[in-house]
């Protein structure tokens, strides 16, 4: 449950912390409608209100009040490498999860889904969409075992896409790599909601899609308190998400989910997204943008630069120079198992792996308690 009580969905105003409630969450289709400044989100711990840090926001100019040719467009590049900082809540069951893990995150994002600057079926061979992301869960309990470091590589080509099949989500939990199938270290499903077209427009069978360009809902121009201010790649430790600096952005939802891009003229990210928010799709700040392809070893290689400079620490099992090929991942997927057999082993059968939890930059399986296990 995502509060103490809920109803219908909404989380109720916590009479210890008012007005935090609808800043926590807000989505785009609520009654009364969303203002500006709620829905905006911010780095959370828990479920709970109170497990929550709210950020101060005033209303620059109501939606009204500011032309369509003045609006900064909600997308990012075709391609690009991303640095982040923020929280991460694995379990994407909305408000009845029975019970979901959190974690404060460091992760780097590698993305390629070229269309030419114009809507296309994708200019990749195949007209592929590719996705990584790895991102250090500091709060884990096995983040003493090689940084609590988890990857997910997602891609999607276009006949999946024209199919309605999502392409594979191959997630490797660092910690457990090389220490046996059944381990967890590489599984294999099909992508829950496949490659987020983020840099433009993709047509599928003649219709247009965007994560943000087509159907997201544009909220005002705010100013708001954007956290871990004055961090940079390189710094030691997570940063401090009570550090911020204020920047007017413009802001965006669809559905639950928040994007805030810089409005600022004088801003050197001016056009560019700073931050994501969604009440159970992640929490992010972006430290560092680059507008370049990611270099190609990031889709094949279980461990890469991920710019961090945090090395692995796993002495027994070191997965440095190791393709993703190199370990039997388990095809846990039930509908479309054919997606994961490039890229994996069906090793056994889903319904005895557990229950998965799904994070926005990673996702662990816990395996079912055994019948004999006495606790």
């Amino acid at each position: 449950m995502q509060d103490y009580v809920n109803v219908d969905g909404k989380i109720p105003e916590d009479p210890n912390h008012p007005g935090w409630a609808r800043q926590r969450r807000c989505d785009a289709n609520w009654s009364p409608k969303c203002g500006p400044c709620e829905g905006i989100g911010g780095p959370y711990w828990g479920d709970s209100v109170a497990k929550f840090q709210p950020t101060n926001c005033e209303v620059v100019a109501l939606p009204e009040n500011v032309p369509e040719k003045d609006r900064l467009l909600p997308q990012f590049a075709e391609e690009f490498v991303v640095h982040q900082l923020g929280s991460d809540r694995l379990a994407r069951t909305q408000n009845n999860a029975s019970f979901a893990l959190y974690s404060q995150i460091r992760s780097t994002l590698w993305y390629s889904f070229p269309l030419g600057g114009k809507p296309s079926e994708g200019t990749a061979a195949d007209g592929i969409a590719k996705l990584r992301h790895d991102s250090y869960y500091d709060d884990m309990p096995y983040r003493e075992l090689d940084h609590g470091l988890v990857s997910e590589i997602h891609t999607q080509t276009r006949e999946q896409r024209s199919a309605n099949i999502t392409g594979p989500m191959v997630s490797l939990i660092h910690a457990f790599l090389g220490w046996g199938k059944y381990m967890g270290g590489c599984t294999c499903l099909a992508d829950p909601v496949g490659v987020p077209v983020l840099g433009g427009t993709v047509l599928t069978n003649g219709v247009e899609h965007s994560s943000f360009m087509n159907g997201a809902e544009y909220m005002g121009r705010i100013k708001i308190g954007v956290e871990y201010d004055g961090f940079k790649l390189g710094d030691s430790g997570h940063g401090d998400m009570t550090k911020k600096r204020n920047m007017t952005v413009d802001h965006y939802a669809k559905w639950f989910l928040h994007l805030f891009v810089d409005a600022d003229k004088d801003s050197p990210t001016y056009g560019q997204p700073v931050r994501f928010y969604g009440p159970y799709s992640g929490f992010a700040v972006y430290v560092k943008f680059e507008k370049k392809a990611p270099p190609e070893d990031v889709w094949t290689t279980a461990c890469v630069d991920n710019g961090w400079g945090t090395p692995e620490s796993k002495p027994l099992k070191e997965c440095t120079g190791k393709k993703i090929a190199d370990y039997g991942c388990m095809n846990v997927e039930k509908k479309h198992p054919e997606v994961c057999n490039v890229s994996s082993q069906h090793m056994g059968s889903a319904d005895e792996l557990g229950e998965l939890l799904i994070g926005r930059f990673g996702s662990i399986r816990l395996p079912k308690a055994s019948e004999n296990i006495v606790v």
